[in-house]
């Protein structure tokens, strides 16, 4: 699967519902884009997030992070309806396969509500951020040579007056990836990438990025464009833009 990135968000559209939620725990928390903030249920069982978009809100594509729906042996699945009466599952059941970022896709549809639903059997389901939206997905992967994890260490290492390794304590393991997508055509790049940027990426908020969810679904990533990223729009090939590159940057999850 080519690339993708989700930053549009039907919970983001309204103020999202919970069937039941913890004291202190707001399910506010899943449209704040603050993966460490959360929602949980005040028990388990059958949960519902719902939210009213504004018109037809379009979804092809569920992100959530900050989450135990993998340790709570949690299934998630994605519903639709025109009324909030009639529902209709678009995303079949699944238990993620870890408790890290993750991005599932389906069929567009468009509606006048949508809801998350989360069934655990012994264990209150937590989630920090969930995006339900419609993704932005490449038309070709990009170019070679290209690295996908490019992960660092940010640490404070103590050395002895000898020389001697006192200790490390790690604070956090940065990536930084930086595609580059040439002769990508121009309408493509001014109707879909264009807008994106314009509305969104520039604003340096945060959304989910995968390279390829086919083959290697577990490498989601959750983060933001570097504020260094330029949005150039060279044409020199007719309807063809020469190239765009940016930066993405995100923290590795534990």
């Amino acid at each position: 699967m080519n690339p993708i990135i989700l930053s549009d968000n039907r919970f983001a559209d309204n103020i999202p519902t919970a069937t039941d939620t913890a004291s202190g725990y707001d399910v506010r928390n899943i449209a704040d884009l603050r993966p460490y903030t959360f929602w949980q249920a005040l028990s388990f069982g059958t949960k519902y997030l719902t939210v009213a978009s504004q018109g037809a809100g379009a979804a092809d594509t569920l992100g959530i992070i900050g989450h135990n729906l993998y340790s709570s042996s949690a299934l998630v699945s994605v519903e639709s309806s025109p009324d909030n009466a009639t529902w209709t599952e678009r995303l079949a059941p699944f238990t993620p396969s870890s408790n890290r970022a993750f991005l599932k896709t389906f069929t567009l549809t468009s509606a006048a509500y949508w809801r998350v639903k989360i069934v655990t059997a012994s264990v209150a389901p937590m989630v920090g951020v969930v995006m339900l939206g419609s993704r932005l997905q490449f038309p070709y992967p990009p170019d070679a040579q290209f690295d996908p994890v490019n992960q660092g260490i940010v640490a404070e290492i103590e050395n002895s007056v000898t020389g001697n390794p006192l200790g490390s304590v790690v604070s956090y393991f940065p990536h930084s990836v930086t595609p580059t997508f040439s002769n990508l055509q121009r309408t493509w790049v001014w109707n879909y990438f264009k807008p994106f940027w314009d509305s969104y990426a520039r604003y340096l908020k945060m959304l989910f990025w995968a390279w390829d969810l086919t083959a290697y679904p577990d490498l989601v990533l959750y983060g933001k464009m570097s504020k260094d990223t330029r949005f150039t729009f060279p044409v020199t090939s007719g309807d063809y833009v020469d190239s765009i590159t940016f930066t993405f940057e995100a923290t590795a999850e534990p």
